[in-house]
């Protein structure tokens, strides 16, 4: 007798059309997908009936612990996930000291307070972080790392770093990871030129207007593309595998149509809050992000990659932090970029991609779940409804119109949700991890402690 069936829904499997099947599960895998109502003989049954199984979301792109103490946004921030139909998150880490002493205390904290599982990215900036690189990559099963291009002229006085970050920084770690596994090693670079976002302060300071349409006039499409041009000519000498974070404009959509190692060396990401806002739109200032949420044209053309596969996946690019330390003093200048949002990645793709656009199930299940578990080596563990795969999945109610209070949305670790009135259409009702309810009709089922964290093979 195995532990758990599935029954009644209508599965859908990354890339393929929606089907009614049964899903089995037995020690938190999932041991069969049989033709609808042939499973029989388990201990627990969930009646799927009315809804539509996803493989559960991975946001490949989450930054708890990152304004604040891991400590702080772990329990409330996978909470969250858990009830937007996410059961794995890549969370970044960004300090200039040794990973290798660092790394055990992120594990024991989040292993401490989590509700769903987790693998981890690690941001370069030093020297030691480079010569420990592929220490760290086979003590920990850590495999992807980040480079932000945004602080180039700032590393230093920011995070200590002890050189420059900037194109011949990205060119020597591809180096290093191309020497440890071509293959595994992974290389995140988050594309703006500083010079040029610098030189559009100094030309638009005086015009200043405290408007989210002012804050993208900063950081001009030509910051990100330019970066990300570079990017590609180096992913292409260098061979490794390349992650482009968050992008969020037109002319690059653009450049990933030219080159023809995207998608197979080179993976782009957008994030929920490009494909649901324009600037016009987004809740003012709560919604500044580096880069900006831009314009109609830009939402679209994001629409367009994702439907087409020029972009693979969709990340929170979450961000948490109480409003009061967001906004600083009240100078516009002073504001800090980034808000929560892991919770609503999957609502948005099937409300704005799916019934507004016409994304097929099977691409939304492809870039909310397997394309980011491919990318980050967690696939066919997680991302994927098949035999031998986790059981992560979410019970979705495509028909289902919620608009979530701001409370719904926040927690102790952030305390105001860009998301805060907007009506999604396709909710999630019920999301299992590992075949454990962890979240059922917008309530958290489960107990902090739960969640696991995956070492990666290298």
């Amino acid at each position: 007798m195995t532990d758990l069936v599935i029954r009644g829904g209508t599965v859908v499997v990354p890339g393929e059309d929606p089907r009614p099947a049964d899903i089995v599960v037995d020690g938190g895998r999932i041991v069969g997908l049989d033709d609808a109502g042939s499973a029989t003989d388990a201990r627990r049954t969930i009646d799927a009936t009315g809804l539509h199984v996803l493989p559960g979301a991975v946001d490949p792109h989450v930054h708890l612990g990152n304004y604040q103490p891991l400590e702080v946004d772990v329990e409330p921030g996978t909470a969250l996930a858990a009830l937007g139909g996410v059961t794995t998150i890549v969370n970044y880490f960004k300090d200039p000291d040794s990973y290798l002493e660092r790394v055990p205390e992120y594990l024991e904290t989040y292993r401490a307070g989590a509700h769903v599982d987790a693998a981890f990215h690690l941001q370069l900036l030093t020297e030691t972080h480079l010569d420990e690189l592929e220490a760290t990559t086979r003590e920990h099963g850590i495999t992807s790392y980040k480079i932000n291009l945004a602080w180039k002229g700032r590393a230093t006085e920011v995070f200590g770093t002890d050189r420059p970050i900037d194109n011949g920084w990205v060119r020597t770690v591809m180096g290093v990871m191309r020497s440890i596994d071509p293959e595994a090693m992974v290389l995140n670079v988050h594309c703006e030129n500083q010079e040029l976002k610098d030189e559009a302060r100094r030309r638009l300071e005086t015009e200043m207007e405290p408007t989210l349409e002012f804050y993208e006039r900063l950081a001009p499409p030509v910051s990100e593309a330019d970066a990300v041009q570079s990017m590609l000519l180096l992913a292409r000498e260098s061979g490794v595998r390349t992650y482009l974070v968050h992008l969020s404009a037109a002319m690059t959509m653009e450049l990933l149509d030219v080159h023809p190692w995207v998608g197979d060396r080179v993976t782009a990401e957008t994030c929920n809050h490009y494909l649901a806002y324009t600037s016009e739109e987004a809740p003012g200032l709560d919604a500044t992000v580096s880069p900006p949420i831009r314009s109609g044209s830009d939402r679209e053309a994001l629409w367009e990659a994702v439907a087409d596969g020029r972009i693979a996946t969709v990340g929170s690019d979450s961000n948490p932090q109480l409003r009061a330390a967001k906004m600083g003093s009240g100078d516009f200048w002073d504001i800090v970029p980034g808000f929560d949002g892991v919770g609503t990645m999957l609502p948005v793709v099937l409300s704005e991609g799916h019934h507004r656009r016409g994304l097929p199930l099977g691409r939304v299940a492809e870039v909310t779940a397997a394309n980011a578990a491919r990318a980050f080596g967690l696939y066919p563990r997680k991302g994927t409804i098949a035999e031998g795969s986790d059981a992560d999945l979410v019970l979705v109610d495509l028909d289902r119109e919620h608009t979530p209070s701001n409370e719904d949305l926040t927690g102790p670790h952030n305390d105001v949700s860009i998301y805060a009135g907007y009506t999604f259409r396709g909710w999630p009702v019920t999301t299992l991890s590992r075949g454990e309810v962890v979240a059922h009709e917008g309530r958290v089922v489960s107990t902090p402690g739960r969640g696991r964290y995956l070492p990666r093979d290298i």
